[in-house]
């Protein structure tokens, strides 16, 4: 009995001595966020055209422009971000295929902005050809909605990037009227 206890106590003791370290914990969800950072980096560095339509209750605005802040024009993709240690049980993850990653917010959740998101890649790349999601805020004095849409692909010179985006949707203050709300870009490989 006694060496069974000794014997007990070193095993115990080597099994201590030889904890694995623990190391960051991997994404659960794709992680849309890094994939978005790295474009906002990679553009900022490049300055290319972009061909924008803005469409704010009623009134459109076009332009082709290269001076962007594309840390503001991409803010809500990053916002998109549902990688969050709190959100890990908060989504129901559906693959109808390989290359499609469909989230959608649990019932009971919605106190969550970001209701759903999909993301498909490419079968090659494995990088995002489409990031979609709806966000929504709501409370008793405000109410918003916003839609986004990315696609990337092969872009030119530069390889692979950000080729369209999509943000459109509505933001109303309670006993006020409805600001609809619509901005586009399409950037021309240069």
């Amino acid at each position: 009995m006694k060496s069974f206890s000794l014997l007990m106590l070193c095993l115990l003791a080597f099994s201590c001595d030889n904890a694995v370290p623990q190391t960051a914990t991997k994404p659960v969800y794709f992680d849309v966020a890094d994939y978005v950072k790295s474009q906002i980096q990679a553009l900022s560095t490049q300055k290319p055209t972009v061909v924008k339509n803005a469409f704010i209750n009623r009134q459109t605005n076009k332009q082709t422009t290269n001076a962007i802040d594309w840390a503001k024009e991409l803010d809500l993709f990053v916002q998109a971000d549902i990688n969050k240690p709190a959100f890990r049980n908060s989504y129901t993850v559906v693959r109808p295929d390989s290359l499609t990653y469909n989230y959608s917010l649990k019932p009971g959740e919605e106190k969550l902005t970001v209701r759903t998101l999909t993301v498909k890649v490419d079968s090659q790349t494995r990088r995002p050809v489409l990031i979609e999601a709806v966000l929504k805020s709501e409370n008793l004095l405000y109410e918003s909605e916003r839609r986004l849409l990315m696609e990337s692909g092969v872009n030119g010179v530069v390889g692979w990037g950000v080729r369209h985006y999509r943000v459109e949707g509505f933001q109303q203050l309670s006993h006020f009227d409805r600001n609809e709300f619509r901005v586009e870009g399409r950037i021309n490989p240069d």
